[in-house]
């Protein structure tokens, strides 16, 4: 149980019956049954309960893996396709003009 061994147990048997008593020791000894009762009453609560949010955790988890996934995204422009379109093309275009712009304007400072 905890590491103690028949000696053990019987050690302290004999001292909890010399310093209490022979009239107080039955009753200590239902104490301390009760005691321990309800201390593994509390525990199995308390495990219980953990287990119940952990469930829960889990379940909304999944939930919300669901609904993400049957969830259509509403885009407002058309993402592109990087087999369809020409990405390099249509970033040159634009960006080109600019850049010369900007190189016009660097080198007349």
């Amino acid at each position: 149980m905890f590491g103690i061994g028949i000696t053990e147990i019987i050690i302290i048997l004999i001292v909890a019956l010399l310093v209490v008593g022979p009239k107080k020791l039955p009753e200590l000894a239902r104490t301390l049954g009760r005691g321990m009762a309800e201390f593994r009453k509390t525990a199995d609560d308390f495990k219980e309960s953990i287990y119940q949010d952990d469930n829960k955790i889990e379940t909304d988890l999944k939930k919300a893996e669901e609904q993400r996934k049957t969830t259509k995204i509403a885009y407002p422009v058309a993402p592109l396709d990087p087999e369809t379109a020409d990405v390099k093309e249509i970033a040159s275009e634009g960006s080109a003009e600019n850049h010369d712009d900007n190189r016009k304007e660097e080198t007349s400072s």
